[in-house]
């Protein structure tokens, strides 16, 4: 994919968040006001303790952006939450979005920040992987349609069911995945590890091994489009296994995509690794 030049910045003013509203719009086709970060919201958010960036390419075209709002966590220590992350379709694949949460890990850091979170579908392999693999985040949560049932057409009408990341900006395990290096988890173990579940199958909810291999569809966009019963089900049957299996005590530490013999993606599972110990949300 061609390089794009793009300046990443905080936002300024009032033509840089209504950008933002209309990047919203675009991005996720949102058609009602209750689905969109207004620009009042995003100016609390930029001004007050968190953050509001936008990416923008040589031509000054607004192709993504990033906001974060300060917050609490239940064992009352400072973090952000990353609500909403959105590059332009025909700006993906060119590490804009890698660009945009980098520039949001320094501002944290610069304002005293040692986590964020964010939630995410977890039947979105490609953002799984992007944020689990890439980025180094750990997932313990799972929460059921959070934000209710959107108007955005990318969800189809399925309930919005959401793993939360959680990015500790400072710790080994994020430094070590953002300079490349590979989890000790590899592609030769892949075979020997237990799978609790497949495409035709309902999900093992009686396993005590670690490591553990949690299938989802490797594109849940074309099977929403082609068969919204069998997306359904996939929804169902990842809610119900990754309920049982964080309230076990596991954490998704990794993720695998495999494109042979066919494409196939799945959620590592870990218990009582020490790299995820005392990291409390």
């Amino acid at each position: 994919m061609k390089e794009v030049d793009v300046q990443i910045r905080r936002a300024k003013g009032l033509e840089d968040y209504q950008a933002v509203v209309e990047l919203e719009k675009r991005v996720w086709g949102y058609t009602e006001t209750d689905d969109l970060a207004a620009v009042p919201i995003l100016m609390i958010a930029n001004r007050f303790g968190g953050s509001v960036l936008i990416a923008r390419d040589s031509s000054g075209r607004f192709v993504g952006f990033s906001m974060a709002n300060l917050g609490w966590t239940r064992q009352k220590k400072l973090f952000w939450w990353s609500h909403m992350t959105a590059v332009l379709e025909e700006y993906r694949n060119r590490d804009i979005g890698l660009r945009l949460k980098m520039r949001q890990r320094e501002e944290a850091q610069a304002a005293g920040i040692d986590e964020i979170q964010w939630t995410f579908d977890p039947l979105q392999a490609l953002n799984a992987h992007f944020n689990i693999h890439k980025l180094g985040v750990i997932v313990r949560e799972h929460e059921e349609n959070v934000y209710g049932y959107s108007t955005s057409p990318l969800h189809h009408g399925l309930p919005t069911d959401r793993f939360i990341a959680e990015w500790h900006l400072n710790s080994d395990r994020v430094r070590e995945r953002l300079s490349g290096a590979k989890h000790p988890l590899i592609l030769r173990d892949f075979d020997r590890i237990l799978r609790i579940n497949t495409p035709d199958s309902e999900p093992n909810l009686r396993s005590e091994e670690s490591p553990l291999l949690l299938e989802i569809p490797a594109s849940i966009s074309k099977l929403k489009q082609t068969d919204a019963v069998q997306a359904t089900d996939w929804q169902n049957k990842i809610r119900a296994a990754s309920q049982h299996y964080f309230k076990a005590g596991y954490t998704i530490t990794d993720f695998i995509l495999v494109d042979q013999p066919l494409p196939q993606a799945f959620y590592v599972l870990e218990k009582g690794n020490s790299e995820i110990r005392g990291h409390a949300g």
